[in-house]
């Protein structure tokens, strides 16, 4: 390469012509470090969820990678446990209550029983937020972070509201269902002889009915 330059140089015998040449030549090498740069980590592109993820092939192995994106998020409760009342939570409410068809009075019912209007709330189990969200749950319902209020009230509504259907409006088996799964309610055709489960369902069909006459009280 460098003796063809000298050859044309040769030739033209210009020292403009030997100038441009050399500025030439300093941009073909410099360009040529740059390529050698760009290409010297080539990335590993993957699709995962309707998610793109770039990784340098140097740095992770595709195993490593696909660990990553395999790994569940871990996500930290806040670190105020503070209480909020039912009217701070109103709007909430009744946005997801008119949304998913349900009465803004089950939906507080649910809340009061399940955290007690506390949205870093987190059961032993792992239940998550104001609505008591499992992880796997909350992921099928595309929660992305179960103690953000709007999202787990929406998300527990929604989940509440497939449960009303799957058991054709039965609210004492919708109810146990959702706290204790749908296959359990499956497997004893109706409430599980569970403690915690039957309590659960009395409690929120009492608070249910609580609320319900405070929003509409007797003349």
């Amino acid at each position: 390469m460098v003796i063809n330059f000298l050859k044309i140089i040769k030739e033209r015998g210009s020292i403009g012509n030997l100038f441009t040449l050399l500025l030439t030549l300093i941009l073909i090498f410099t360009l040529g470090i740059a390529i050698n740069i760009v290409y010297a980590e080539p990335y590993i592109r993957v699709c995962k969820n309707g998610v793109i993820y770039y990784y340098f092939a140097n740095n992770l192995d595709e195993q490593n990678i696909n660990n990553k994106i395999n790994k569940p998020l871990r996500i930290h409760p806040p670190q105020s446990f503070k209480k909020l009342s039912p009217q701070e939570l109103d709007p909430l409410i009744k946005s997801a209550s008119q949304h998913h068809n349900l009465p803004v009075a089950l939906i507080k019912a649910v809340i009061r029983v399940e955290s007690n209007f506390i949205p870093a709330a987190t059961s032993p189990k792992g239940a998550q937020g104001l609505m008591q969200l499992m992880p796997g749950t909350a992921d099928q319902l595309q929660v992305t972070n179960p103690y953000d209020i709007q999202q787990n009230i929406w998300g527990g509504t929604r989940y509440l509201g497939m449960l009303l259907q799957k058991f054709n409006n039965n609210l004492a088996l919708a109810l146990a269902a959702y706290n204790a799964g749908p296959q359990r309610v499956q497997q004893y055709q109706g409430i599980p002889p569970i403690k915690e489960t039957q309590g659960f369902v009395r409690d929120v069909c009492n608070n249910f009915l609580q609320y319900s006459k405070e929003a509409s009280p007797s003349p």
